[in-house]
């Protein structure tokens, strides 16, 4: 989970801890791009992978509606579905105007449950003046099924953010989405588009009703996006473990209510390298990370200058301060 930070009116985009451009960006369940099996249709969209081999697409059908479709690893489809909000005259012509994004499972919030983002170009490429975006939560267990979708065809109308990892599977497998207006979000608010007119975080549920949201209005502002190694421990903090050996209990922190309460993003941190007095020439390398009870665990390796492995080590912290619960070696 990388977190990113944008000030208010300004175009520069910064990373939500100060502490790393890198935090959560080496995760396991980064999706991987492929190119699906050709079957009989108008067409289809490049296939985008997640760590257990699903594959996931969108179809435009021969009976003019748009259907999203889960192939599992052996090229089986497991999952097909008619986006019901979709008219068949906002499908375009062809893929090429299709984008498309897979919030990928994880393992540590709900392994069957994704996301899956599509944006339906309506103009031409290089303008996207006028689109219509959809948000799909499907779980290949129960094969639930939701959508909720936004239709842009002004710089006024409500939408999201549907790139840079700005859909983030959060707490209680829940959906965290940036919503704004397309001007503040994607023209002309800045690069993320925080502290304009009413731009939020909205947290869903599953089935798209609202869990919580918070306004983005705070001079700076940070808040998770997709990607890495995190587990979300309530609605509004997470423990992230950057790969490289920092380890740190972070929260959300997006409005001006949450500046006066005097919230930083930052609630503890361990940098590895630091704590077991490694030589700078050294490294570090966070090979598992869990939360068990009241802890959190993480597993890692050191390096010499070499790239000798020289120790195997698992490190505990009380979860709520960061405390260390004890260090063994293998």
């Amino acid at each position: 989970m990388k977190i990113k930070r944008s000030y208010k009116g300004a175009v520069a985009v910064s990373v939500f801890f100060l502490f790393t451009a890198m935090i959560f960006s080496c995760g396991k369940d980064t999706p991987e791009r492929i190119e699906p099996e050709k079957k009989i249709e108008k067409w289809r969209t490049t296939a985008i992978k997640d760590s257990l081999g699903n594959q996931y697409y969108a179809v435009s059908t021969l009976n003019n509606k748009l259907e999203i479709r889960v192939d599992n690893k052996e090229g089986k489809t497991v999952f097909a579905e008619v986006c019901p909000t979709i008219d068949s005259t906002e499908i375009p012509a062809t893929a090429n105007k299709v984008l498309t994004y897979l919030v990928s499972p994880s393992k540590y919030i709900s392994i069957n449950d994704a996301t899956f983002s599509l944006r339906l170009v309506q103009d031409e490429m290089d303008k996207q003046d006028k689109h219509v975006q959809l948000l799909a939560n499907i779980n290949l267990d129960t094969k639930k099924f939701y959508t909720k979708k936004y239709k842009v065809e002004k710089p006024e109308d409500w939408t999201y953010r549907d790139f840079n990892g700005a859909l983030v599977q959060w707490y209680q497998n829940t959906l965290l989405v940036r919503e704004g207006t397309e001007y503040d979000l994607n023209k002309g608010g800045g690069h993320m588009g925080l502290g304009q007119r009413g731009t939020q975080l909205v947290c869903y549920e599953r089935d798209f009703s609202i869990r919580y949201t918070k306004d983005i209005d705070a001079p700076s502002a940070y808040y998770p996006s997709t990607g890495g190694q995190y587990i979300p421990i309530n609605n509004y903090e997470a423990m992230g473990f950057r790969i490289d050996g920092l380890v740190s209990r972070v929260q959300i922190v997006t409005s001006v209510e949450d500046v006066w309460a005097g919230k930083k993003e930052i609630v503890w941190q361990d940098d590895l390298k630091n704590s077991n007095n490694i030589p700078a020439d050294y490294s570090v390398k966070i090979t598992a990370y869990n939360i068990q009870d009241d802890e959190a665990i993480a597993s890692y390796t050191i390096y010499d200058d070499k790239g000798v492995l020289k120790y195997k080590r698992t490190r505990k912290w009380q979860l709520s301060n960061g405390i260390p619960r004890g260090t063994t070696t293998e």
